[in-house]
């Protein structure tokens, strides 16, 4: 027999083999058990008691015969966990590495922005303070998230920060600031008008009078609304 003949038998026989003991349970639960989860992370809102009782169920068939796109998926179906990665550790652990969503604004009153730019939603996190809220529709959500970060980065120049940006249907974007002061920008020279708002801001925080509204959408210039009027004022700052 030519010697590739003899080989080739010799790998049938032992993948022959390697299936019988497969089939008759040697790499088993039983003979080679799980008796480690570590898992490793930041974790903040999820537990490793959160993470173990999610595997059990497929950790307990055994070190071999753990499916670890299983384990993965079911790490990740938990509320607070963006991703997970999962590996064997011989010769009875499996290590769980999780990453956690961290919360950076709140989208459309039913989700949450991360800060990996990614929407998730939670059972209960209506309850979080502190989160921005922004509203606008659904193929726009990328562009209100660099939006916001960017009048943010802006804004901390007269240190201000936005509590609500939105965009409307017709493109046309409102922020509400955390001095009560709501800006009214317009579908055009975005950008440009929030410049105007900042270099007007000392004057207008130096007032008496507190400005609650300020509509840029003018040329050269603004109007003011102040606390307790129902009608605005115009100053031209061109």
């Amino acid at each position: 027999m030519r010697p590739t003949w003899i080989a080739t038998a010799v790998l049938a026989g032992l993948i022959a083999l390697l299936a019988l003991w497969l089939r008759a349970g040697v790499v088993g639960g039983q003979q080679w058990s799980i008796d480690w989860l570590d898992v490793e992370g930041d974790l903040s809102r999820t537990s490793s008691d959160q993470v173990r009782a999610a595997v059990i169920g497929e950790a307990g068939k055994g070190f071999f015969a753990a499916d670890l796109q299983q384990v993965r998926a079911a790490v990740e179906a938990l509320p607070w966990v963006a991703q997970a990665e999962v590996s064997r550790q011989w010769p009875d652990a499996l290590s769980i590495r999780v990453v956690e969503h961290r919360p950076l604004a709140r989208w459309n009153d039913s989700g949450l922005f991360s800060d990996r730019g990614e929407v998730f939603r939670v059972d209960g996190s209506d309850g979080m303070q502190g989160l921005a809220r922004l509203h606008g529709p659904e193929n726009r959500r990328r562009e209100v998230l660099d939006t916001w970060l960017e009048m943010r980065r802006a804004l901390a120049d007269i240190g201000q920060d936005i509590e609500r940006l939105a965009v409307d249907e017709r493109g046309a974007w409102q922020a509400e600031l955390g001095n009560g002061v709501t800006l009214v920008l317009g579908r055009e020279s975005m950008h440009e008008r929030l410049e105007r708002y900042i270099g007007v801001h000392p004057a207008l925080s130096g007032r008496e009078r507190r400005a609650r509204v300020v509509d840029l959408r003018y040329t050269n210039g603004l109007a003011v609304r102040w606390a307790g009027e129902s009608t605005g004022e115009q100053a031209d700052h061109g």
